[in-house]
């Protein structure tokens, strides 16, 4: 697992994904609501405390509307239902695409 920024990034609108292409070549593809879902911010952590770490219940329709850089270490997210608060470490990405709930 690295932290190190990506080669590239592409939001693929139609396939509703998130494409990362990682520095080794090797590709990730995160489904919106997915990552919507996966968010850490305060607010979707406070949300998931509240309700017994259940996982805020978010739109299945999310749409990921665009992608900022966070220094060299993470991705910004901003999405179609306001959201634009998360941010997602590189380290993070690759453990959710590892991760069982990947979809």
């Amino acid at each position: 697992m690295t932290s190190l920024p990506p080669q590239e990034v592409r939001l693929l609108k139609a396939s509703r994904v998130v494409e990362i292409v990682w520095e080794n070549g090797t590709h990730s593809r995160y489904a919106f609501s997915m990552l919507r879902k996966s968010c850490l911010c305060s607010e979707c952590k406070s949300m998931a405390g509240r309700a017994e770490q259940i996982i805020p219940q978010c739109g299945t329709g999310a749409i990921v509307t665009k992608i900022l850089p966070v220094g060299n270490y993470a991705l910004q997210l901003c999405f179609d239902d306001g959201h634009d608060r998360g941010i997602y470490p590189f380290a993070y990405l690759q453990k959710l695409e590892t991760s069982p709930a990947h979809d």
